[in-house]
């Protein structure tokens, strides 16, 4: 359940899909844990794949809620900080865990909390 103002998992990892920037990283496969939930997000050099399993070798795992994961990816705050915080753990491939929260560049400035 989610109040008003909070983003579903399913409603958040369609608006990753839709403002998805290609160019801002490498083709790579990435493990998101949220809530519990096992998705692989697929990034090619134009697209992006994002579907409800489980992957093998991931590039980058992220570990995570939907409220970090959407303030991480949509630039609000700093990976390290959420980590620190205890709300995200990441695995694999540091500097493209970075690179991720480029991915997903929001119109017209950050969006509102």
């Amino acid at each position: 359940m989610t109040t008003s103002g909070d983003l579903s998992v399913n409603a958040l990892l369609l608006a990753l899909k839709t403002v998805f920037d290609p160019p801002a990283v490498p083709a790579a496969t990435f493990a998101l844990r949220i809530d519990g939930d096992w998705f692989r997000l697929t990034v090619t050099a134009d697209s992006i794949d994002i579907a409800r399993t489980r992957t093998q070798n991931p590039a980058v795992t992220f570990e995570t809620d939907v409220a970090t994961l959407r303030s991480v990816a949509f630039g609000r705050e700093p990976i390290t900080q959420a980590e620190r915080d205890g709300r995200l753990a990441v695995a694999g491939d540091r500097a493209l865990a970075e690179r991720f929260t480029r991915m997903f560049p929001v119109p017209n400035g950050r969006p509102s909390t």
